[in-house]
């Protein structure tokens, strides 16, 4: 049971149980004699530094973390989508980056200047 709870002990997996007040984030787990030493950081942001011994280590849970099983390709274009959503307020020229195209100075400024602003072009 000990060995089996050594395994699943690995850093960014995420525990709670009796020894800890809320659940933890594991950074880091060596071994300390007849006990671990383990280094965690706690949901409130409190960073845990304990002895554990391997009696002990019974009271451990491990919280499953969720896991992402859908398609990679529409979670890309997804992201993508939102990014070039938002990509024009930071950069009123974006448009212009990601073209294939480079446009003159006079032409910038014909545009972007002028035609953008009037009601009709």
């Amino acid at each position: 049971m000990v060995d089996q709870i050594l395994k699943r002990l690995k850093p960014n997996t995420i525990i709670k149980g009796n020894l800890f007040p809320e659940q933890v984030h594991v950074l880091m787990v060596e071994p300390f004699g007849n006990a671990i030493k383990l280094v965690g950081r706690g949901d409130s942001n409190q960073y845990y530094d304990k002895v554990i011994p391997f009696d002990k280590l019974s009271e451990i849970e491990f919280v499953e973390q969720d896991t992402y099983n859908g398609d990679a390709v529409k979670f890309r274009l997804a992201v993508e989508a939102l990014r070039l959503g938002l990509a024009y307020e930071y950069d009123p020229y974006f448009s212009l980056s990601i073209a294939w195209v480079d446009p003159l100075p006079h032409q910038l400024e014909a545009v972007y200047d002028y035609f953008l602003k009037i009601p009709r072009i």
